[in-house]
């Protein structure tokens, strides 16, 4: 993360990680796996799954499977924000109660009055029942 966070001029990077951890990387909305990981690493690259590397091919063997993954970095984001920074902080707050809905987590996370949180949500066309996990990044 800190090297796309940090714009290295980089075309990709391929890196082994725990099974879970790559799939969290390239799931999108909907699914349990699906959270403020996915969003970041979406923002920033688009990430895919090369290879599976069973437990069995370590000595000494660890208790996780492995998946390595390559990351394409975007030439520009697949969104235009205004500020990042913020941008990550509504993620973050999004996904800090998941089973919290959207407007009670951002109203908690980004310490607004809920009804400026709802007001907003109605405004966007979107229920006020909705969770993080159902929102793409878009």
């Amino acid at each position: 993360m800190s090297l796309l966070e940090n714009h290295v001029p980089l075309q990709s990077i391929t890196i082994m990680v725990q099974k879970e951890v790559a799939e969290r990387m390239q799931v999108g909305p909907g699914t349990k796996d699906y959270g403020a990981l996915s969003l970041a690493v979406q923002y920033y690259a688009r990430p895919e799954i090369v290879a599976h590397v069973p437990a069995n091919c370590f000595m000494p063997r660890p208790n996780v499977d492995s998946t390595v993954i390559r990351l394409t970095r975007y030439q520009e984001p697949p969104v235009t924000v205004g500020d990042e920074k913020h941008m990550f902080a509504l993620i973050r707050a999004s996904f800090n109660q998941r089973r919290k809905t959207l407007a009670n987590g951002l109203a908690n996370g980004m310490g607004l009055p809920r009804e400026q949180v709802t007001a907003a949500l109605e405004e966007m066309g979107l229920p006020v029942t909705i969770r993080g996990e159902a929102l793409t990044l878009e």
